[in-house]
This record gives structure tokens, C-alpha cells and sequence, in this order.
């Protein structure tokens, strides 16, 4: 009888508490899920997880759930922690670190055999960095996050600078309990600006950078690395301003007549699901300093390989790539059944090649496509400096007779405005079958998109 009573009891203080809850915090509709499903994502859960959520304690089952998360990370076992990212951030939508660490590891941490991440978990990253920034709004955190995955992992730096910007409006963190965007982060602005091929904008935001250095130093002379900032800052500005001069003010340019870059590319697959990419991009030669001698301007080539007709606006393959950006309008886990690879090939001496291994991931390379479209494309860019010195950030000292691609790339700042630069390319596209792939034997035919 006795127990009966006290079940009843805890049941009526129960309702009573959820009744009264909002009288209690007002604030909780901040709190409340934004997105479906979540109690059939619940499932597996040990029950204290359930019951604590739903008595309330919400930020406490988030933190313990994120704490076996990361006991999931250092086992290997990725595919464990999705659902618990998907989980925290609903109960705890203001936790940063579940939206950045989550956000790296589904963009970061899913790999084949060979370490090239899986691109098709790309949307679902930035879906959740995004969900990130539109319920923080108030930090630079996810601001700068965002930027990061568009400038690092996708290399499009054209659309990593309305966040850098928007991280770049936060005041200076005087430490790092308040909060504001530590100094040196401001930096990534300024290289947004330049990989995007936007020098004169790259040179204002290094003079902006200078002056806030020197405020902040103004009213922190005891830190050692206010000062520090202050000459990178001034170091990153001569040099760029340095760099503009010789490749594109001074008579005559060095960017100035076109290296033909010979660019051409073989694809052969050498084994069931192996291929070997070769080829030719002549970058020409430069004075090494530091070895004293002359050498080979280095670079990379980006290989994509996908089903013929998958087009996104991530992978660097087609035209659609310049100026389009990317939305994804609800956040899922789930990715399309497609085979996409990306690899980059180093470029030495004037050539590349590599064999590229798909045969020991079937989950992430499933072949199931007829036909399959391979991407070979050298992007000015995201090139080394001493290259870029010869060919220039946008390319304009680069030519080729057959696969030069003039694209040209939109950058939108925080503002909604727009800056358009051609942006000089050498890209080809080839054609593998099912049949070749699987059967280990075969050379993949230039193909004209359409």
C-alpha cells in the first residue's frame, strides 16, 4: 500500500513540475528541439538517459551523453557517434564544442582505407554547423567554424569569407573566459580574401587587422604576444603588397608572358577498383633559396571521381562550382547512394601520378552507377606561394591549348555583396564504365560535359 502511495505521489509531482516549468524558466523555449524524430533517435538509450531528460535535466544527460561520445572516438566506433551528436545538440543547443567537434568529426573523421574522407558526409557537416550559428547567434564560434570547413576541407575560399567576416566583427578576447574572437583568428580573413583571388580586399583587411593589433596592444603592453600579432600582421602585408607588385605592377610582370602548362591526364584501371591517374602540368622552374639550386614549381592536381550526372557544388569538377554556395534545408545523416572519391596528386618535376586504391571500402565506393565521370584539375588558387609567383593567384600567367577553363568565381561578403574574378583553370573530365572498374582492365575517354 505504502509503495503504491509513493508511486502515485512521485507521478503528481511529476505533472505538477512539467505544469509549473515554464512559470519557472521562462527562457526554456530556447531550449526546446528544432528538429524531428527524436524520440525514435532515442531508442538504445540506457533508461537514465530518457528519464533525465525528460525530468528536466536536459544540459546534464547532453554532457554525459558527449563524455561517451568521445569514449566512441577513441575506439574508432565513428558510426556510434552520429546519433549522440544528433541527441546533444537538441537537448543543448547552445553547446559549441558537440557543434564544432561533431561538425570535424562528420567532415573530417569518416575514411577509407587510404584516409580520403568520405565527401558525402560534407552537407551533413555544414547542416550542422549551420544549426550551430542559428542558434548561437551572439558567439564567433560557429561564425569562424563554418569558415574553417569551407577554406580547409573543401578549399573554396570564395565562400568561406562571409563567416570569417562575421566572426571578424566580435571584439577581442581579452581572456579566454569572455567572450570575442582571439586575435590571431582575425588572420583568416585576410588568406580568405587572398585564396579567393581578392588581393586589394586582402590588403585593407591586413591594414585592419594592423590597427585593431595596436589597440589591443595599446591597452595590453604586458602580453607578449599582443606585440607578437602586431608583426605577423605587418609581415603579412608587405609581403602581399610585395607579391602584387611583382606579379602584376611592375613592367614587365613576372606572371607576364604565360607559362603553357602542357596540361594532359591518363586514367587506367589497373585492378578491379584500382586506378592510376598520370599526367602533365609544366609549372616551370624557380631558384630555390634555401637548397640553392634551381627546382620544379610544385603544386597539386585534384582528382574527383563520381557517378556520371551526380553534381555538386563541394566537389571542385564543373563550371556549376563557380560562385554557387551550397544549402542543404534539413540536417540529415543520411547520404547519397553515389560513389564519390577525392584525392589531390603532388606534382613533381612537371608530373603526377598515382595509384588511387577503392577496392577495400565497398560501403563508401559501391559501383553501382553505369557509368563514372573522373575530374583532373589544377586550381592557381590554392597553389604555393613561389608557384603563384610565376602563374599568379587568379592563374593570369597560366595558359594551356586544350584544357584551359576560364571560371569565373562570385565571392558574397556579409553584406550581400558581390565580387566577380576570372579565375584561369586547366581541367579535364574522363569516362570510366562499371564494367572497366570492376573488371580491372581499361583506359577511361575524354568526356565533354554538358
Amino acid at each position: 500500500m505504502r509503495r503504491t502511495q509513493l508511486i502515485l505521489a512521485i507521478l503528481v509531482l511529476w505533472v505538477l513540475s512539467a505544469a509549473l516549468q515554464t512559470a519557472i524558466d521562462p527562457r526554456r523555449k530556447q531550449f526546446e528541439p528544432k528538429v524531428q524524430g527524436l524520440f525514435g533517435k532515442m531508442t538504445g538509450l540506457p533508461t537514465e538517459y530518457i528519464f533525465g531528460t525528460m525530468l528536466g535535466f536536459r544540459e546534464v544527460v547532453a554532457g554525459a551523453l558527449w563524455v561517451r561520445a568521445d569514449s566512441f572516438f577513441h575506439e574508432g566506433n565513428y558510426d556510434a557517434i552520429l546519433p549522440i551528436i544528433r541527441l546533444v545538440t537538441w537537448l543543448d543547443p547552445h553547446n559549441l564544442d558537440v557543434y564544432s567537434t561533431g561538425a570535424w568529426h562528420i567532415g573530417y573523421n569518416f575514411t577509407d582505407t587510404e584516409q580520403r574522407s568520405d565527401r558525402r558526409y560534407l552537407s551533413a557537416a555544414l547542416k550542422l554547423l549551420e544549426e550551430g550559428v542559428e542558434n548561437n547567434p551572439d558567439v564567433y564560434d560557429m561564425y569562424f567554424e563554418m569558415g574553417w570547413m569551407w577554406y580547409d576541407k573543401i578549399k573554396q575560399a570564395h565562400n568561406s569569407v562571409q563567416w570569417f567576416q562575421k566572426a571578424y566583427e566580435f571584439p577581442d578576447r581579452p581572456d579566454e573566459y569572455s567572450p570575442g574572437i582571439p586575435p590571431a583568428r582575425r588572420h583568416m580573413l585576410a588568406h580568405a580574401w587572398e585564396k579567393a583571388g581578392l588581393i586589394d580586399q586582402c590588403l585593407l583587411t591586413w591594414q585592419d587587422i594592423l590597427r585593431k593589433h595596436e589597440q589591443y596592444y595599446e591597452r595590453h603592453k604586458k602580453e607578449y604576444m599582443a606585440k607578437v600579432q602586431i608583426d605577423v600582421a605587418k609581415h603579412n602585408y608587405a609581403l602581399t603588397e610585395l607579391r602584387q607588385y611583382r606579379r602584376y605592377l611592375k613592367q614587365p610582370p613576372d606572371t607576364q608572358p604565360p607559362v603553357d602548362v602542357k596540361f594532359d591526364v591518363k586514367v587506367r584501371v589497373v585492378e578491379p577498383k584500382i586506378i592510376e591517374v598520370s599526367g602533365t602540368v609544366d609549372l616551370g622552374q624557380y631558384y630555390d633559396t634555401q637548397m640553392q639550386k634551381m627546382d620544379f614549381r610544385p603544386g597539386r592536381v585534384d582528382v574527383v571521381l563520381r557517378d556520371e550526372g551526380y553534381k555538386s557544388s563541394i566537389l571542385p569538377t564543373d563550371e556549376k562550382e563557380a560562385g554557387e554556395v551550397w544549402r542543404q534545408k534539413v540536417f540529415t545523416f543520411d547520404v547519397p547512394d553515389v560513389t564519390i572519391m577525392q584525392e589531390q596528386i603532388a606534382i613533381i618535376k612537371g608530373k603526377f601520378k598515382r595509384k588511387i586504391d577503392m577496392s577495400k571500402d565497398p560501403m563508401m565506393y559501391s559501383f553501382k552507377a553505369p557509368r563514372y565521370v573522373v575530374t583532373v584539375r589544377f586550381n592557381p588558387l590554392y597553389a604555393p606561394p613561389q608557384t603563384q609567383d610565376r602563374i599568379g593567384w587568379r592563374g593570369e600567367g597560366l595558359t594551356d591549348k586544350r584544357y584551359l577553363r576560364v571560371d569565373q568565381v562570385t565571392t558574397v561578403d556579409k553584406d550581400g555583396k558581390t565580387y566577380t574574378v576570372p579565375v584561369r583553370r586547366v581541367r579535364k573530365h574522363l569516362l570510366l564504365t562499371r564494367e572497366q572498374l570492376l573488371s580491372g582492365k581499361g583506359e577511361a575517354v575524354e568526356y565533354r560535359l554538358e
